[in-house]
Order: C-alpha cells, then structure tokens, then sequence
C-alpha cells in the first residue's frame, strides 16, 4: 500500500474514532439532561402534592390566666402562631348556668356559674375550699389564615372563700386539659366527668 493510500486510511479511522467519541459524548449529554429532567419534574409533583394536600389541623391547648383577683381566666393558647376567634362554654347542668359564647375575648368569668357553684359546695364549712370542675370549651382558632375547629374538656381549678355575710368570693386558678372529643359528644362527656367527681349530682 503506497504512503498516500496508508495515511487516507489512517486518517478516515481517526476520523471514525472521534464520530465514536462525540457520540459517547451525546450520549453522555443527553442522558444527563433525562437526569435533570426527571429531578425537576419530582420536585413539580412533590410540591403538587404538598399543596394538594389538606392541613394538618393543629392541636389547640388552651392555658388560663388569673385576673381581677380570680375572678376571671383569661384564655389563651399555648402556640402563639394559633389565634383564637371565638369560643362556646358550656357548663355542668346541675349548675343552672348557661352556655356561654365569646367573640374575640377568650376568657371564663366566675359569675356565669358562680351561684350553682356556691350552692354545690355550701357545705365546706368556713375554710377555704380548692376544688376542680369540668368545663367544655369549643373553639374557633385559626393558624395562617385557615381556620379550625376543636372541643375539649377541661378541668377548671378554684377557690372558694368564705366571706362574712356575704357569698362565698370564687377564685380561678387555671385550667388542666383532659380530653379532645368531637362536638357531638363532648356535652355528655362533661355531664360524666362531673357526676364522677360528684356522686350526688
């Protein structure tokens, strides 16, 4: 084979060595850009779904705060991102004290239950006398803009002190979480709790 024919050869097999490599870097190129395809379009449908997806509703726990001497508990919730907007309380029914609803004012007074209280613990003689009293709380709260609902029973702290002539003073002294219940079951689930610590009624 003459020189000329020999270095035409050799050059066409470089020429066919490097079409092999711009494939295999073609190849390489495109395979990358499925790569980054495929990553982008999985964070598209991750966050499709994040959004999609219906908010965990937050858990309400409610903490009091003693004014005016004890006569009333300012409410508040224990996660300052939650706001509350309004709220239902509602009472044992031996009590004679009607549900009470708020707007705004989350708070418990001692005059919307105070007589039925008095007269349930008449008997405890002329020394101050701490008890406990459930009370159902049903809250409208909102967190981010949406909005929640949640019922719970608490258990109500207080002091009753005797007074000269005069009705016993009541004192709130804070509120204890006991349970969450739904709506439809949580006025029968005070009346329980208050007829176990109460026997009598």
């Amino acid at each position: 084979m003459s020189d000329q024919k020999l270095e035409a050869a050799q050059a066409a097999q470089r020429r066919r060595r490097w079409l092999t490599l711009g494939e295999t870097v073609g190849v390489l190129a495109l395979v990358i850009s499925a790569a980054s395809f495929w990553d982008s379009h999985q964070d598209r449908a991750r966050e499709q779904a994040k959004q999609a997806a219906p908010a965990l509703k937050p858990r309400l726990l409610l903490t009091g705060t003693a004014s005016d001497e004890g006569a009333r508990l300012r409410l508040a919730p224990a996660d300052p991102a939650l706001v509350i907007q309004t709220q239902a309380l509602h009472f044992p029914a031996t009590l004679n004290a009607d549900p009470v609803e708020t707007t705004g004012d989350a708070r418990i007074d001692s005059d919307w239950f105070g007589n039925g209280l008095r007269a349930r613990a008449a008997d405890h003689g002329d020394k101050p006398f701490t008890g406990r009293m459930p009370i159902a709380i049903i809250t409208r709260f909102a967190r981010d803009g949406q909005q929640f609902d949640d019922a719970a029973l608490y258990d109500l702290g207080y002091t009753l002190h005797p007074r000269l002539l005069r009705a016993d003073r009541i004192e709130l002294q804070g509120l204890r979480l006991v349970a969450h219940a739904s709506p439809a079951e949580i006025d029968a689930r005070l009346e329980a709790r208050w007829k176990a610590g109460n026997p009598g009624g």
